[in-house]
């Protein structure tokens, strides 16, 4: 399960890119779907989400 945060700012990029808002319950089921595709296409054992996913860039 990914963080508020995270969650919030897959909404925003979404917005951004689609011009949909998007439900807390559909941001975190699209996200969450990312996240798994992203680990099947590029899993390796060293493949670890970032430390610094809840930070302000």
């Amino acid at each position: 399960m990914l963080p508020k945060k995270a969650i919030e700012e897959f909404k925003k990029i979404y917005k951004k890119s689609y011009g949909v808002d998007l439900s807390d319950e559909e941001a975190t089921d699209k996200a969450n779907r990312l996240v798994n595709l992203y680990k099947a296409v590029y899993s390796d054992e060293k493949w670890t989400l970032p430390k610094n996913l809840n930070e302000k860039e």
